[in-house]
C-alpha cells in the first residue's frame, strides 16, 4: 500500500484500537442500533512523511450525508472564529471549506466581508442558508471551483478549519486549492496536530470521520507536490492543541523559520518506537478509566457525561463503557439530544435534565472547554473529572 501523501510504500501499522462505530452517526432507535457498523480503526505511520492514516477509508458520502456537528454550539469555537474573522477584515473575498453552520460566515458578514462557506451536510448546510448566510451543499470538487470561477472573483483568501483532515483525496484537495487561490492569496489551513495527539495521550482524536492525521512535514511534502509552500505555522488552542498553517503559490516565496525548525524536530520525534510507547499508554488509559468507572459506580455514585463529540465513540468502545457505568450524556446541540451514543448506546439529554437529577461524578468529554460547562453545574455538588488521564478538573 503507498501513501497517498508521498508514494512511498513504507506504511507500517501502528495503533489498533479495536471495533470502532462511525463516530458521529447517533442511533436514534433500536432500529438503527441493530443496524449500526463497526470496523477495524487501524492506524498506518508513514515513515517518510511522517502521515498517519486509517487502514480503511469510508465513503465520504455515507460519512457526511446526515451530519450531527454543530460548530456555533460551542462558545469556545466561537470566540476562536470571531478572533479569525478579524483577522480577516481587509479580505477581498473569503471561501470557508466545511463551513459548518455559519460560525465564520456570521462574523465575516457582520464586518461587511464577502464571504460563502461550502460544506456536503445536507442538514447544516440547511441551517446556515436558512440564516442568510451563503453556503454551497457539496464537496469541495471540480464543479464547485469550476461554479466559482464562474459566478465570483477568485478568493483571496481560502480557509479550511479542522476539515482537511476528513478529506479522503488530499493531494485531489490540494490541486483545487491551487487552482482556486487569487496569485497573491493565502490558504489558511488549521489542523489538530498528531504530535499532540502522542504527547497529550488524545487517542480519542482518531476516528474514521478523519482518514489522514497531519505532521508539518506530511502537509509540507504534500502542497510542495502541487506547486504551493508552506510560509509560516501559528499553534492555536482549539480542539485540544491545533496548528494554522498559512500556504500560498510557490512563486519566489519561502517558508520561515517557524516552519522549517517545526519540520526538523518532527524528524527527531516520529519513529516506531514512539508509537510502541503510545499504545502501551492508550490500553493503560483505556483500562484505568473503566476500573476507577466501575469503583465508583459500586460506591454509590451517580456518574453522568458532559459533551457527547465524536471522540466520545473512540473513547468508550475502546474502554467498553455504557449506560451500566455512564448513566446518561448531556449535550448542548440539539442535533444530539434524545439519541444515544454511537456504540456503547449511551443516552444523550439537553441540559435540563439536571433539574431533576443530581450528580455527583460528572465525566467532561469536552474538557478543554470546561470553563464554559461548569456553569451549567453551579447549583449542583459534583467532581469533575477529565476522561483520559482520569483525573479531577479543578
Amino acid at each position: 500500500m503507498k501513501c497517498k501523501i508521498c508514494n512511498k510504500t513504507e506504511l507500517n501499522k501502528v495503533l489498533s484500537l479495536g471495533k470502532q462505530p462511525l463516530a458521529n452517526k447517533y442511533p436514534k432507535n433500536n432500529y438503527e442500533i441493530i443496524n449500526e457498523k463497526k470496523y477495524s480503526l487501524d492506524l498506518l505511520f508513514c515513515k517518510n512523511c511522517k502521515n498517519v492514516k486509517i487502514k480503511k477509508i469510508i465513503s465520504r458520502n455515507e460519512m457526511f450525508k446526515d451530519y450531527y456537528y454543530l460548530s456555533s454550539i460551542n462558545k469556545g469555537l466561537v470566540n476562536h472564529f470571531n478572533n479569525l474573522a478579524k483577522e480577516l477584515n481587509n479580505a477581498q473575498f473569503v471561501l470557508d471549506i466545511g463551513s459548518n453552520d455559519g460560525i465564520l460566515l456570521k462574523p465575516l458578514k457582520d464586518l461587511n466581508v464577502k464571504a460563502i462557506g461550502i460544506d456536503p451536510s445536507i442538514n447544516v448546510g440547511k441551517i446556515a442558508n436558512n440564516q442568510g448566510l451563503k453556503t454551497i451543499v457539496s464537496f469541495f470538487n471540480n464543479d464547485v471551483v469550476k461554479l466559482i470561477n464562474n459566478e465570483h472573483s477568485k478568493p483571496d483568501a481560502i480557509i479550511a478549519s479542522s476539515v482537511f483532515t476528513h478529506i479522503e483525496k488530499p493531494k485531489y484537495f490540494a490541486n483545487n486549492i491551487k487552482k482556486l487561490l487569487s496569485k497573491d492569496g493565502v490558504f489558511i489551513l488549521e489542523i489538530e496536530y498528531l504530535q499532540n495527539f502522542i504527547q497529550n495521550i488524545q487517542f480519542e482524536r482518531f476516528y474514521f470521520d478523519r482518514p489522514y492525521y497531519y505532521s508539518a512535514t506530511s502537509l509540507f511534502e504534500l502542497f510542495k507536490s502541487v506547486g504551493m509552500i508552506i510560509v509560516d505555522v501559528k499553534k492555536i488552542n482549539i480542539h485540544g492543541g491545533s496548528l494554522r498553517f498559512f500556504i500560498k503559490h510557490n512563486i519566489a516565496v519561502k517558508p520561515k523559520l517557524s516552519i522549517t525548525s517545526l519540520i526538523e524536530k518532527e524528524r527527531l520525534y516520529f519513529n516506531l518506537s514512539v508509537f510502541k510507547k503510545f499504545k502501551k499508554k492508550i490500553d493503560f488509559e483505556a483500562d484505568n478509566l473503566r476500573s476507577k468507572l466501575c469503583h465508583l459506580k459500586k460506591s454509590g455514585k451517580k456518574i453522568i457525561g458532559y459533551g457527547a463529540p465524536a471522540r466520545v465513540a473512540t473513547i468508550t468502545n475502546l474502554a467498553k463503557i455504557n449506560s451500566n457505568i455512564i448513566e446518561f450524556i448531556i449535550d448542548d446541540n440539539p442535533l444530539k439530544q434524545n439519541k444515544f451514543s454511537p456504540g456503547m448506546h449511551i443516552p444523550i439529554y439537553s441540559s435540563k435534565k439536571l433539574e431533576s437529577y443530581k450528580p455527583d461524578i460528572v465525566v467532561v468529554f469536552a474538557y478543554e472547554y470546561f470553563s464554559f460547562i461548569k456553569e451549567k453545574f453551579v447549583s449542583i455538588n459534583c467532581k469533575f473529572y477529565k476522561p483520559i488521564p482520569f483525573e479531577i478538573i479543578k
